[in-house]
């Protein structure tokens, strides 16, 4: 009787430890797409930020426009008026100081990863070389391929949806035209089998 108990507890041991590891596995899936979720949505968030540092850019150089802006006061202007990036700011901000010229403006590419950061950067890296009336209109720019990468995306997402819908709706009608064949067919089936027994 023993060695029966050992055998089904050894069994069902081996089963819960299927199923914890499944269950494991399944969480952390879950955790896996609930985290690209947020980076998405913190991605976005970003972006806009950059965007908001476009603006302020380009105010700063309509405002400075007699005179060269230097990249420290740049830098220091946009850390300043900034939330989310302003960390990134005072990074590129400290490698700059510290010698290490164009390579401290790869801090954008390296923590967001998008093209609207690599973009930024890379006008932010020719500031000092530039006068500011060009500055104003690499911004500008900048600011229309920021809006109609957007206006992509959010059309994009709007042809996604636009196909789910198409295909639910192509669905619901082959259900209803499905039934009333299957109906129509019953019928005629229904009407044959009275005529058959009708002529016995």
């Amino acid at each position: 009787m023993k060695m029966k108990n050992k055998i089904w507890f050894f069994l069902g041991f081996r089963r819960f430890k299927g199923l914890r590891k499944r269950g494991i596995e399944d969480l952390r899936e879950k955790r896996r797409t609930f985290k690209e979720k947020v980076l998405a949505l913190d991605r976005n968030s970003l972006e806009q930020e950059i965007f908001g540092s476009c603006v302020i850019l380009k105010n700063l150089a309509i405002v400075q426009s007699n005179m060269p802006m230097s990249t420290d006061y740049i830098l220091e202007e946009l850390m300043e008026n900034s939330n989310l990036l302003r960390g990134s700011y005072g990074e590129m901000l400290f490698r700059w100081r510290s010698g290490y010229g164009q390579d401290s403006f790869n801090v954008l590419d390296e923590r967001i990863h998008t093209k609207a950061a690599r973009n930024f950067a890379f006008i932010l890296s020719k500031t000092e070389q530039i006068n500011p009336a060009e500055l104003v209109e690499s911004m500008r720019v900048f600011e229309e391929a920021f809006a109609g990468d957007r206006m992509t995306r959010a059309m994009k997402r709007a042809s996604r949806k636009s196909i789910v819908t198409t295909m639910a709706a192509t669905a619901s009608i082959f259900a209803i035209l499905m039934n009333f064949s299957i109906v129509v067919v019953f019928m005629d089936m229904l009407n044959m089998i009275g005529g058959l027994e009708g002529g016995f």
